[in-house]
């Protein structure tokens, strides 16, 4: 009978990123693994979790980054568990799951130099291998580790070539300062961060929670789309990320007032209704969640119509509200495709002025406005 062979992968994911992946890729293709079964921390001994997750974020993080691969599985049996999260405890319960099984323990460079120091290390060393990554362009000591440990408690290891420096902590620093992560982590654990709210300032973490109750949750899937590719397409034209992070994550924060209260306070002498959550929107994300910075509030003010002389922070957020991820008709793609955030807000814009005139409703001044100073009525 052919054993199994089963890859053991642990940590907080805090959050889950594109370098556990590839390591888990790297170890199911080399090792010739059947699966790779990925064990969530409960309370690591070896490090404080941190970064604002809970532990059902976390899990929902795990579960979104390995949808999709029969390969990866998600594995929660050490939540379920009291006390601190120990491997040796880990691995004996699945020798006993899984008898006939060959366990292969996915780890650092850093762990697997402070393997000594673990729970029972010659009772992991007798249910599992080691599978140690080194570090990549460095000498890290690991083969010498790895003899060491051999050498002391019988440990087989397996070292295999890095295939990322990408860290949790890093991930956790770029969303904590509005810098992208595309590209860092799956589009679906992006997007859940950001429509979350997780890893962020605190001043941020309590606005999510006052607009998660005032808007409904399509729409704060929306708001999360936005503020992913605000922060995008900032990064991309050297604006400000954390006043684009801000302006996307309020810029619909009046959508849902009722029709009275938008014309109520409206001071718009042209009022156009479908539009004036925005002139609104302003006013409420000064009101309510205690913006005062000009630039913010006229970007949430703009968002729906453009207007003359808009800055890029301006353009940032009405191209963010109009291509981002959730976004389907015909045409969005192209508008994706464009790297000049001018040619790209000048097309949204004409667009939107085809579409308003086809339909039969009324065109807001300032769209026209912002078409004739960036030449599009020329």
């Amino acid at each position: 009978m052919i054993k199994k062979r089963i890859g053991i992968f642990g940590g907080t994911f805090q959050p889950i990123h594109n370098g556990h992946l590839l390591l888990a890729e790297h170890a199911l293709k080399v090792l010739s693994l059947d699966k790779v079964l990925f064990v969530i921390d409960r309370i690591p001994p070896h490090k404080e979790i941190s970064g604002g997750a809970s532990t059902d974020e976390r899990v929902a993080l795990l579960n979104l980054a390995v949808s999709g691969n029969e390969s990866f599985v998600p594995e929660t049996m050490e939540l379920s568990r009291e006390g601190k999260s120990y491997s040796f405890d880990t691995l004996t319960e699945l020798h006993e799951r899984m008898p006939d099984a060959e366990l292969f323990f996915l780890m650092g460079s850093d762990m697997l130099r402070s393997f000594s120091t673990w729970y029972k290390p010659e009772g992991i060393s007798r249910l599992a291998t080691l599978v140690c990554t080194e570090r990549a362009g460095q000498n890290g000591g690991e083969a010498q580790t790895a003899l060491e440990l051999k050498q002391k408690y019988g440990t087989n290891v397996i070292l295999l070539d890095s295939v990322s420096d990408l860290s949790s902590t890093e991930i956790r620093n770029r969303v904590f300062k509005a810098l992208p992560i595309n590209g860092l982590v799956p589009p679906s654990v992006s997007h859940e961060i950001y429509y979350r709210g997780l890893y962020q300032p605190d001043s941020i973490r309590t606005m999510y929670d006052i607009l998660q109750r005032s808007i409904p949750d399509k729409r704060m899937h929306h708001t999360a789309g936005v503020v992913e590719t605000a922060i995008r397409l900032a990064f991309e034209n050297n604006v400000d990320p954390e006043k684009a992070r801000l302006a996307a994550l309020l810029h619909d924060c009046a959508k849902y007032l009722s029709n009275d209260e938008l014309m109520k306070r409206s001071t718009d002498p042209f009022p156009v209704l479908p539009v004036l959550h925005a002139e609104v929107g302003a006013q409420i994300a000064a009101e309510l969640y205690g913006v005062t910075d000009p630039e913010i509030l006229q970007a949430i003010r703009l968002h729906t119509t453009g207007d003359s002389d808009m800055t890029d922070l301006d353009k940032v957020i009405y191209l963010a509200d109009m291509i981002e991820p959730s976004r389907n008709y015909p045409g969005v793609e192209e508008l994706r495709k464009i790297t000049c955030l001018n040619d790209a807000v000048l097309l949204a814009l004409k667009r939107t002025l085809k579409y308003i005139e086809e339909s039969g409703s009324t065109v807001h001044p300032a769209t026209i406005r912002a078409l004739n100073d960036l030449g599009g009525l020329k």
